[in-house]
């Protein structure tokens, strides 16, 4: 018998996955629809596994953007679950705290790049010049490429990183006691 309950749970656990998989891919067009239907007849302890497991979902798409299309599915997992969780005020502020940052890190990421990018190729014209005089030919230098560049901005991005991801995993972390 408790084989069975463990069965019947996995199986709504999973039905909540895909749910929440189909929601960040646009194929449901009402989410909270679709949430009531799956919730309608459960048990406390049904309804609880699948409220944990689209929370699961949706917080592991919620990462450090390295590119835009990561941002884009970030909101749209936070999104859902404020459509979730509309009658819990904490959850929309937490959200929008959680978009800032992630924002703010897409921002500050950039920045530093380009300054970076800048400070290097002010170093970078003068071997440029110097190697043209000596060759006799024009040369120019891709400071992304350069070694030194790449291993600079890994460093600094590593910290960055491990900066905003603190951040990020002490609101989910934030988010799970709320919803728990």
């Amino acid at each position: 018998m408790k084989k069975l309950k463990k069965l019947a749970l996995l199986k709504i656990k999973e039905e909540a996955q895909r749910l929440s998989a189909k929601f960040l891919r646009n194929e449901l067009p009402n989410l909270e629809e679709n949430l009531s239907e799956l919730l309608k007849d459960k048990t406390s302890q049904q309804k609880k596994v699948i409220y944990q497991s689209i929370v699961d979902v949706f917080l592991k798409n919620i990462v450090l953007p390295k590119y835009e299309y990561q941002f884009d599915d970030a909101k749209k997992a936070l999104e859902g679950l404020k459509k979730i969780f509309t009658k819990v005020p904490e959850i929309s502020k937490l959200c929008q705290q959680i978009e800032a940052l992630l924002k703010e890190y897409l921002t500050h990421k950039e920045v530093i790049y380009n300054e970076l990018l800048k400070r290097f190729n002010a170093g970078v014209s003068a071997l440029e010049k110097a190697l043209s005089d000596q060759l006799g030919a024009e040369v120019k230098v891709n400071v992304e490429e350069h070694p030194q560049f790449k291993e600079e901005w890994n460093k600094i991005k590593e910290k960055l990183d491990e900066e905003y991801g603190k951040q990020l995993e002490y609101f989910k972390n934030l988010f799970r006691k709320i919803v728990s």
